[in-house]
């Protein structure tokens, strides 16, 4: 594993909150689509006649859009898939990692997307007891090292 992957994991997971929305709008899209189209005669309300026009799609259009929605949010799906998969990969990566200090660094800078500075304060609350407090610097150089020694 090397940084380009471990990077590429980051840029999806901000993809995926993308992917998220976009399906949560066409669900939300074909539900508001559902209604008929209808034009008629009928009360109006408060008593009143005329014309009455129900806004939405004349069904066989319904129907080719509703198909179209739905090949898409699958799209959508699968592509989740894969980030599913890539999570997995970096996730066994950093459980591989011998030294529990490193496999939290790697947990909080890529997995909980932590700069350096909040990792080297989390890691500070966790070792309080170290002679040597962590930097971002040092937080930073310990992961280079660790990547370029895979």
């Amino acid at each position: 594993m090397d940084n380009n992957l471990l990077n590429e994991y980051a840029a999806m997971k901000a993809e995926v909150k993308d992917l998220r929305r976009r399906i949560s709008s066409l669900m939300h899209e074909m539900k508001k689509a559902s209604a008929a189209y209808d034009e008629g005669k009928g009360a109006r309300g408060y008593g009143g006649r005329g014309s009455v026009r129900v806004s939405g799609y004349p069904p066989s259009m319904f129907r080719a859009k509703q198909e179209k929605m739905m090949e898409l949010v699958l799209l959508l799906e699968c592509r989740e898939v894969e980030f599913l998969d890539r999570t997995l990969e970096v996730e066994r990566f950093i459980e591989a990692i011998e030294k529990s200090e490193m496999r939290i660094m790697f947990s909080l800078y890529y997995i909980e997307d932590f700069s350096y500075i909040k990792v080297a304060d989390e890691m500070n609350q966790m070792f309080p007891r170290r002679s040597i407090a962590y930097t971002d610097k040092n937080v930073k150089k310990r992961i280079q090292r660790f990547l370029a020694a895979c």
